[in-house]
């Protein structure tokens, strides 16, 4: 293999810094075995990670010994090896060094063998296949973060400075505004304190409760603050979308344009529905899409249209990796999950993620969803930073979403930055498929 990816004085030098007692810097940093090219230097670390694991001692003595026991010893060049490794580190502080010359070996072998990987699948490769290979490859590269900064000492300083001059503006500014971007409607935005930044949401519900409604509604909300938003619709197209946006923005009854029944006053709506076009809002709607093609397309929409809030619709329609696939569907969306948190910790953006309940409660009798009821793998509830339920409330009448206006509640079941356990009342308009703030609806 090429010289550029290895450097074989880096692992010896980083061998020394932990016979000298710095390892524990190198396991903060998270090497192992695949940061070492040659084969001996792995053996050796792996031998001081089994010491430092079994609070022993990894100086030179008890490696030796520790190889000796293991027949290594004279495969890696005796007890002389390691004292010259000792010498190629000065001080046990000098791990930072060696580390950052390791990693940018390691990623280019890992690079290199995906790109290889790559090639070798592109051969009788579909287009669609071809865009999720590139895009793997894409969220590949940018998932190989520094660990080297890592093992620095990290102090609350420059965070506790940030949250003090953010109170110190709100104290003196009196302001009440949520800490996160406001959804535009207050109780919700006092239960979350807004959508923060790097958090995950679900907003979870039976198939035609309005979830997509709810979430077109806080976008709209979003899109009329000026903030832009990116979309990934798996279940409706782009036209179906704007239409439903449109008759939200300007009270157009989207019922009587499907039955062609469009009265004179309804058209003269049209002028403010229109406005929509303005919107920064950017639409996926690939009904296609896997999780490392939404990762590549999200990152995109942040970068280039300063995308603040990515809404997803829906979490289990997603496609996970072909190796996730086939372990099964529960390893799937855990897998998605666990993505959706990585992707929003990684833009610094709110996500908003619909997903659907387990059938066992769509096809029972009308009760308060848990979290137990959401579909797919326990990992949604886990990863998610807040649980929300779409459902409406216990009563004698049956429901009936095509006409009239409903009453909803936003039940928050998990709320890892404010209160958990709350229901948020909301009037349902069908004919709009709008969700506006309850008002003199009981």
């Amino acid at each position: 293999m090429d010289a550029q990816f290895y450097n074989l004085e880096a692992e010896q030098g980083l061998l020394g810094v932990c016979l000298q007692g710095g390892i524990q810097e190198t396991i903060a940093a998270g090497v192992d075995g695949s940061w070492f090219y040659d084969l001996k230097h792995q053996q050796v670390y792996e031998v001081l990670e089994g010491l430092h694991e079994r609070n022993q001692s990894t100086g030179t003595g008890n490696t030796i010994q520790e190889l000796r026991e293991r027949n290594l010893l004279d495969k890696i060049g005796g007890p002389s090896a390691l004292t010259f490794w000792e010498d190629q580190a000065p001080t046990r502080h000098n791990a930072p060094y060696w580390l950052s010359k390791l990693f940018t070996c390691r990623v280019r072998r890992m690079t290199k063998a995906k790109a290889e990987n790559l090639i070798a699948r592109l051969s009788g490769a579909s287009t669609g296949e071809i865009d999720s290979f590139v895009s793997d490859l894409q969220n590949h590269v940018l998932d190989l973060k520094d660990h080297v900064s890592k093992v620095e000492d990290e102090t609350l300083k420059e965070t506790v400075d940030e949250i003090v001059a953010e109170i110190e503006e709100r104290f003196k500014n009196k302001s009440s505004t949520p800490w996160g971007i406001p959804t535009g409607f207050l109780p919700l935005d006092n239960a979350l304190g807004g959508l923060r930044d790097g958090s995950v949401y679900i907003i979870a519900g039976r198939p035609g409760q309005g979830k997509t409604a709810m979430a077109l509604s806080i976008a709209r909300n979003i899109l009329i603050g000026g903030s832009p938003v990116g979309m990934f619709s798996l279940e409706m197209t782009k036209k179906e979308l704007t239409m439903r946006l449109m008759a939200a923005h300007g009270d157009l009854n989207m019922m009587e344009v499907y039955r062609g029944l469009l009265t004179e006053k309804e058209f003269k709506k049209l002028g403010r529905s229109v406005q929509v076009k303005m919107f920064p809002l950017h639409c996926n709607d690939r009904s296609d899409l896997n999780i490392n093609i939404l990762r590549s397309e999200a990152r995109r929409y942040v970068q280039n249209f300063g995308c603040r809030v990515i809404i997803i619709d829906y979490l289990q329609l997603l496609q996970g990796t072909s190796e996730a696939r086939r372990m099964g569907k529960y390893e799937e969306v855990s897998e998605i999950s666990r993505n959706l948190k990585t992707m929003a910790n990684e833009l610094n953006v709110p996500i908003i993620a619909l997903a659907q309940l387990n059938r066992e409660l769509e096809k029972g009798a009308r009760r308060k969803p848990q979290l137990s009821d959401l579909r797919g793998s326990g990992s949604i509830e886990q990863d998610a930073d807040t649980v929300m339920f779409l459902h409406e409330p216990e009563s004698d009448e049956e429901p009936d979403f095509l006409s009239g206006t409903k009453r909803l509640n936003l039940y928050v079941a998990k709320n890892r930055n404010g209160q958990p356990n709350m229901d948020i009342a909301f009037e349902f308009r069908a004919e709009y498929t709008r969700f506006d703030p309850m008002s003199a609806l009981d």
